[in-house]
């Protein structure tokens, strides 16, 4: 269709990956899935609950939806910068996320109100350079660096066509892999090195205080004064923390300079979501597939949903709570639901449409010759006198964005009596590798 500057042509979804192998499919949903599973997993630690009130099972997978995961990122670096005296206590409630009687909580009173439920704190204030969570920056870390340099070509034109984008299926997490470096802000404290005791525990545990105590038995699903069995039964428990305190989000500068440096590289990520879907501002023609087309589309969707909700929280002053503040509200709900089914949905195209290309690289471009498809009898090879390097075809091809000189030249096809004949081919110039058999 056509648009105000420049005209956006989308190619109908194709079945292109029918010739591709088990083997190859196990690896390529590997690199699919790995920067998703390093980004939810290193990103959403795992939940303190503090109530006997499971978690609904929509406000479980909003926690590991990415808008709020990179939120945690922003939030723990801010309230760092504003601590006036940061401790272990500080630092195991901000890397902590709570699910209360009423709701979520990662407030910054949060230290202070659940001291006393901390089995074990970490040893230092900051994250240790040998340890699981450090591991995950890593990984988190390169991804990401990864990602950005193919992303960067492609719309640059050095690693692709910059009026071809197609991505196959084992790339299109990439651009969630380039968020996960905004995790490089948090990474040194970001920590795993704690425990909060649970709210099953602490039943159990009181229920076993009290009938010790007491001469007559006591019903494990009676009601127990809390406090009393604590403080009265517990000496450890008696002294509760207080922590030090912080400046509030507008007295401080650091905080405020931190919020603008942060929006800014999210609004530059918005940016380049933007020329995924506008290739070319002043003008021209861009070709997608299906695949890379929904692609760009989910991931301007994500950013520009991310962008807004940041810049109106921080405007606000509102990086007081690790957890998003909006995060029990139903129309983000809502976006989680669409959004994980949008990254399922996106999968599932791709996969229909990933096929190998002929220098081992995967697209979901539809292939001139699915060479995955050859039997050995279609396998053909440049004579050896021949100095023209390319790739042989049937057929003409009539794509219209092919721009090499269209030329027969005669080449050699093996056929099944191991005799060979000269035959006609349209050859096309290519860097890759060939593919067949020597004798």
């Amino acid at each position: 269709f056509l648009m105000a500057y420049f005209e956006i042509n989308i190619m109908p979804l194709s079945f292109n990956s029918k010739c591709i192998t088990f083997s190859e499919w196990i690896a390529l949903f590997t690199l699919c899935l790995a920067p998703l599973i390093a980004h939810v997993a290193s990103g959403a630690p795992a939940i303190s609950y503090l109530t006997d009130r499971r978690l609904k099972w929509y406000d479980h997978i909003c926690i590991y939806n990415p808008t709020s995961i990179i939120w945690r990122y922003a939030a723990i670096t801010d309230r760092r910068i504003r601590a006036i005296n940061w401790s272990r206590q500080d630092f195991a409630a901000s890397n902590a996320i709570f699910w209360t009687s009423n709701g979520w909580d990662g407030s910054e009173h949060m230290a202070s109100a659940t001291a006393q439920y901390c089995l074990r704190y970490p040893e230092t204030t900051h994250a240790r350079p040998l340890s699981l969570t450090t591991l995950k920056t890593v990984i988190t870390t390169l991804q990401g660096i990864s990602a950005l340099m193919i992303l960067i070509g492609a719309i640059t034109g050095s690693s692709m066509l910059p009026d071809r984008v197609g991505f196959g299926v084992d790339t299109i997490f990439f651009p969630l892999a380039i968020l996960g470096l905004l995790r490089l802000s948090a990474a040194a404290w970001l920590t795993e090195d704690y425990v909060y005791q649970d709210y099953g525990q602490r039943a159990d545990s009181m229920w076993e205080m009290a009938s010790q105590s007491s001469s007559r038995p006591v019903d494990k699903d009676s009601e127990i004064n809390a406090h009393e069995s604590r403080t009265g039964r517990d000496p450890l428990l008696v002294s509760r923390f207080q922590s030090a305190g912080f400046r509030s989000p507008e007295s401080s500068w650091g905080s405020r300079i931190f919020r603008f440096i942060f929006l800014g590289i999210l609004w530059a990520v918005w940016v380049l979501a933007v020329f995924c879907i506008v290739p070319s501002i002043g003008g021209g023609v861009a070709y997608y597939t299906t695949t890379s087309f929904l692609l760009s589309l989910y991931y301007f969707m994500f950013t520009t949903v991310t962008a807004a909700i940041y810049t109106l929280f921080f405007f606000r002053g509102k990086t007081t709570n690790t957890i998003l503040p909006c995060i029990s509200s139903t129309w983000y709900r809502l976006y989680t639901i669409l959004f994980t089914g949008l990254m399922i949905g996106l999968v599932v195209i791709a996969s229909i449409e990933t096929s190998k290309t002929v220098d081992g690289s995967y697209s979901s471009w539809e292939p001139m010759e699915n060479l995955g498809c050859l039997g050995s009898s279609d396998w053909w090879f440049i004579g050896p006198s021949s100095q023209i390097m390319g790739f042989a075809s049937r057929k003409e091809s009539d794509e219209k964005w092919l721009t090499h000189d269209q030329k027969s030249v005669p080449v050699v096809r093996v056929n099944g009596t191991n005799s060979s004949a000269p035959e006609e081919f349209w050859l096309y110039n290519f860097t890759g590798y060939c593919v067949g058999q020597t004798y």
